[in-house]
């Protein structure tokens, strides 16, 4: 009887593989390989540093790598599925400056057969994303995706794709994360109950006579996990995204937190004996999904077998890929090499998602500084800005143009104004409801802060107090007074559901770039030691 709950199983004996890859006892294989939240990885990079500058067996993946390995792949298992589950844009000075059409040019030169939409992918708008998909080799799919009201992004992608591989038609489904509305610059596009899209798509492809069907997802591996449970009787395979998940058996080779086996396995709630495979490949191109999975004549899961490959400096770059690259890193490195400051120790951004870090108090405070030598008024001044927005560490040495754009990648307005203390409380509250891990706290909006003390207690209901600093002393924060607050325009404008913010925020003013007030700070203070002053404290 075969059980899906061991790992590395084959439910059948005696494989003695024939033409079209059916085994003598008539099962099916069916290769996968997939990668997710590439994130302009386009040269190396390491766990730490978006790019990685130590030339040393720290650095991996990057395109060429990731390229190469598919290639190695596909001869070993030709016929293979290749997919992408999204978030191809944002991440490192490549995108920031190079935009949608250096992105189509290296990602159309890997033999994917579909994309997953992510949510970054409309970080520079519908305008910033339309070209790209119009320019994709292989069909887009986006299930619960309505561009009804975005017109330009109509006909660009299909909720799902019917695919023939070695004589058997496999049904792809699409699906966006519904952060993307409050995460992104979406414009009018609407995004749909996903787990309800997969369902009705998997009804549709399952009327057609598909029996082999893949979610393509970027919606986060919980998501993935209820999808399964919920409705996944139609579904066999789900290939994931979004939440930079990493499944492995075992340690990971990259010290990296291992999220559950690979794959995970989800039994149905309305069909116990079937079971749904979701894979995922962490993030940054460190990663490539492998899967090997065996049907039968009926389309039902009888075995699987695979691991994620570790793309370290083992495995080779394709040499015409990087010399492919090398015009356009000539091209930035030339713009972003100038010397803009010198850190005497590592500015590690990890930690901001769980407690105050040197490198966002440095940020916040280069915001308030930036906004008093503006006089805008004479009240208290204070800044914030969220995990989210801080992605990238820096290393201790010279800081250069690049370090700062892979550290803030979006290229965000700063904004400020007046604000009454109770909002202020109200949107440090709006902090702690989005999070990866409960106990101990870690979220994306955990909030690094200047001009204040904050303690967020989330040992019962969450409760929140400040402290402004005026001078060398800190002072209750007063509900009813004003406060010159700075932010990043995104959330000043409602972004993230801070809509406390744009409502009740008074005499908006332009401050500047993120990076470009960063850069004048550190040239002016530098040398930097960074340090934490127990500006933040959380408490669960």
């Amino acid at each position: 009887m075969c059980n899906l709950n061991m790992k590395w199983i084959l439910c059948f004996v005696n494989l003695v593989f024939v033409h079209a890859g059916v085994i003598n006892n008539d099962l099916f294989k069916l290769d996968i390989i997939h990668y997710n939240d590439f994130h302009a990885r386009f040269v190396e990079t390491s766990v730490t540093y978006p790019v990685c500058t130590a030339n040393d067996s720290s650095c991996l993946g990057g395109i060429a790598r990731l390229y190469q390995e598919i290639q190695t792949l596909l001869k070993e298992k030709p016929g293979a599925l290749v997919l992408n589950a999204g978030d191809t844009f944002q991440g490192t000075f490549w995108y920031t400056l190079l935009k949608w059409n250096v992105t189509q040019q290296f990602i159309n030169l890997l033999p994917n057969d579909a994309h997953a939409i992510g949510n970054h992918e409309f970080d520079d708008g519908v305008s910033g994303l339309a070209p790209y998909l119009a320019a994709m080799k292989a069909p887009v799919v986006a299930a619960n995706l309505n561009t009804t009201l975005e017109p330009t992004l109509e006909g660009l992608y299909k909720p799902h794709v019917i695919l023939e591989k070695k004589g058997r038609r496999i049904g792809i489904i699409g699906l966006v994360t519904t952060e993307t509305k409050m995460s992104s610059n979406s414009g009018n596009a609407i995004f749909n109950d996903p787990i309800e899209a997969a369902e009705r798509e998997a009804q549709i492809l399952t009327e057609k006579g598909v029996d082999i069907i893949i979610v393509l997802s970027h919606c986060g591996i919980e998501v993935d996990k209820k999808m399964a449970r919920t409705v996944g009787e139609n579904i066999d395979i789900i290939v994931g995204g979004h939440s930079h998940s990493l499944l492995w058996n075992g340690t990971a080779p990259s010290g990296e937190h291992v999220s559950g086996p690979y794959p995970i396995l989800v039994e149905t709630e309305h069909n116990t004996e079937h079971k749904v495979l979701i894979v995922t490949a962490a993030c940054f191109s460190k990663y490539l999904g492998n899967i090997t999975t065996y049907f039968d004549r009926e389309g039902n899961l009888k075995g699987f077998d695979g691991q994620p490959v570790f793309l370290n400096r083992s495995i080779p770059e394709d040499p015409e890929v990087k010399a492919l690259l090398q015009p356009y890193a000539d091209k930035l490195y030339s713009l972003l090499n100038e010397e803009v400051g010198y850190t005497t120790r590592d500015l590690i951004a990890d930690t901001c998602a769980s407690k105050e870090c040197a490198i966002g108090d440095m940020i916040a405070d280069a915001f308030v500084d930036a906004t008093k030598q503006m006089n805008v008024s004479s009240l208290p001044h204070t800044s914030f800005l969220l995990r989210n927005m801080i992605r990238g560490s820096i290393p201790q040495g010279v800081i250069r143009k690049s370090d700062l754009i892979n550290t803030m990648p979006f290229t965000n307005n700063v904004t400020t104004f007046s604000l009454p203390g109770k909002y202020l409380i109200e949107a440090f509250k709006l902090c702690t409801t989005n999070f990866w891990v409960w106990k101990p706290f870690q979220g994306p909006w955990v909030p690094q802060v200047s001009g204040l003390r904050l303690t967020l207690n989330l040992t019962d209901d969450p409760t929140v107090e400040v402290l402004i600093k005026d001078g060398d002393e800190f002072h209750n924060l007063d509900p009813n007074k004003e406060y010159q607050v700075t932010t990043i325009n995104f959330i000043a404008r409602g972004g993230n559901k801070f809509d406390m913010l744009h409502k009740y925020g008074k005499n908006k003013v332009f401050v500047g770039k993120d990076t470009e007030i960063l850069e004048k700070y550190m040239k002016r203070l530098s040398p930097i030691t960074p340090v934490v002053d127990n500006r933040l404290t959380i408490i669960n």
